[in-house]
């Protein structure tokens, strides 16, 4: 009886997921957001039921996805079941939120991976070499404006240097693409649950986010890393300007912790915490100095613990 209540139950949630993915694949706008919703399916499934239920429908959904979709269906649904399948496993267990999102995020990081190379391999299509390309047309184009306005085209250089910079970090993007997929799926599926009154568990207060120690030693490592010159182009070149990106906006989420726990304890209303943010971004895009002093503070408080130091009011 349990286990054809489980077969039919499969069978309806994959008729849902395969509703939802023609709709992803012949509708635009809402492809825009598939990429958050297709995992649901397999992640209330498997929450429900259990790994070997999980991964019996993903087969399913791999062959429903091929009839309607050929190699672009695999690779939607290798993408959706992988994170679906890792989120929903981490949900049944109990695992706690940060523990959902990593998991969520490393499924991300192999997704991408695979797609870039099913993508090489299969269609002959080059990521980096597409992305360079789309970049240098870009940059022609700019340069075609600035002529024809009687602009200084000599501006454009410096878009230049920085259009090098993107395919070597395309790891930076690769990860915090990830990242973002597995917090927005993560925030998705818990809506859903709290409907189905399943148990989900939460982040905490973003003021109470804290990055482990260690992250301040590996930031030194990088700052190293920086002054050693690497040689452009080289392995250890692109290893340390991602090690750097990538520990720098960790830093600045930890130092915007700092800025939130300290309106916090002066009970400062959610519009002006939000009006500083907005402020703070809006600076940095003319002048690249809050943020620096963002992250400042989150070397700090992970070398100090400034946040233990501030006593709130009684």
């Amino acid at each position: 009886m349990r286990n054809t209540k489980v077969l039919v139950e499969g069978a309806v949630v994959s008729g849902i997921y395969t509703l939802l993915f023609l709709i992803s694949m012949y509708i635009p706008f809402f492809s825009l957001v598939s990429f958050f919703v297709l995992p649901l399916p397999f992640i209330i499934y498997l929450y429900r039921h259990n790994l070997q239920a999980g991964l019996l429908l993903w087969a399913v959904t791999f062959g429903v996805s091929l009839a309607f979709a050929g190699i672009n269906g695999i690779i939607v649904t290798l993408f959706s079941g992988l994170t679906g399948i890792v989120m929903g496993e981490l949900y049944r267990r109990k695992k706690s939120a940060f523990a959902v999102l990593l998991g969520g995020s490393l499924a991300g990081i192999i997704n991408m991976l695979a797609t870039i190379v099913v993508a090489q391999i299969v269609m002959g299509f080059n990521f980096v070499t597409e992305l360079k390309k789309q970049f240098q047309i870009a940059i022609e184009k700019a340069e075609e404006f600035y002529t024809t306005t009687g602009q200084d085209p000599s501006q454009i250089e410096r878009f230049k240097e920085q259009a090098e910079l993107i395919p070597m970090m395309l790891p930076t993007y690769i990860i915090g693409g990830a990242v973002i997929l597995a917090f927005v799926t993560h925030l998705a599926a818990r809506m859903l649950m709290k409907r189905l009154k399943f148990d989900t568990p939460s982040f905490p207060p973003f003021r109470e986010w804290n990055l482990p120690k260690s992250f301040l030693w590996y930031y030194i490592v990088a700052i190293v890393l920086t002054f050693s010159t690497p040689e452009k182009g080289t392995a250890l070149y692109t290893v340390t300007i991602n090690l750097y990106m990538i520990l720098s906006f960790a830093l600045i989420i930890q130092g915007f912790t700092v800025i939130f726990y300290y309106a916090w304890i002066k009970n400062w209303k959610r519009k002006r915490i939000i009006l500083l943010v907005i402020l703070l971004f809006l600076l940095n895009s003319f002048l690249p100095i809050p943020l620096e002093v963002v992250k400042f503070l989150g070397i700090i408080d992970l070398g100090f613990m400034i946040k233990k130091r501030l006593k709130p009011k009684q």
